[in-house]
């Protein structure tokens, strides 16, 4: 991560041509074209404020001891876990939807299920290994899961749809604008 900061530092601090060639620097260095899974646990703030932070620590931490290794096996890296959000990155959509369906189904079937949402988004996005991703695929993934999704629900973009060769025409395409974005997306099973 110091890497990283070095060169936004060093960006910031930058104008006109060294600024164009520190932001190429930095695409170069840690720029990647791949897919973000963002999940968010339901009923956070609503459960902890009813029930107490304990209690909810151990369901979070139930949805990293499942959702780790259901991650790995997919091909993919956990980046973070924050509060009560799983950040993860695959190579591949296909990768991506497997792991979101494994996770959902897992959630969903424990003695006391975790109700979760996810989104997926592909693109080109800056990724520090095992840290943190920053870009447009990773805030829109988060917005489908967070701020869109309804419990057991996988919603995808577009372009994740169009790497899974979808049937684009016959997706149950929705759309929201949210934050100045204007998202569209589309449940998967």
């Amino acid at each position: 991560m110091q890497a990283f900061y070095a060169l936004i530092d060093r960006l910031d601090r930058s104008q006109g041509e060294d600024r164009t060639a520190l932001e190429a620097m930095l695409w170069d260095t840690f720029g990647i074209n791949a897919c973000v899974l963002a999940m968010d646990m339901s009923g956070f703030s609503r459960t902890v404020r009813a029930e107490g932070i304990v209690g909810y620590l151990a369901r979070i931490r139930r949805m990293q001891q499942v959702s780790t290794p259901i991650v790995v096996a997919a091909g993919g890296e956990v980046v973070k876990y924050t509060a009560d959000n799983l950040m993860a990155v695959f190579e591949t959509a296909a990768q991506a939807l497997l792991a979101a369906q494994e996770i959902r189904s897992a959630c969903l079937s424990m003695r006391e299920p975790l109700d979760v949402s996810i989104g997926l988004a592909c693109g080109r996005f800056l990724y520090v290994p095992h840290t943190d991703c920053f870009g447009d695929p990773v805030n829109v993934a988060f917005k489908l899961a967070e701020d869109i999704a309804g419990n057991g629900e996988i919603l995808a973009t577009d372009g994740v749809l169009a790497e899974l060769a979808y049937e684009l025409e016959e997706a149950d395409w929705q759309h929201s604008d949210m934050s100045g974005l204007r998202l569209r997306f589309a449940p998967l099973r």
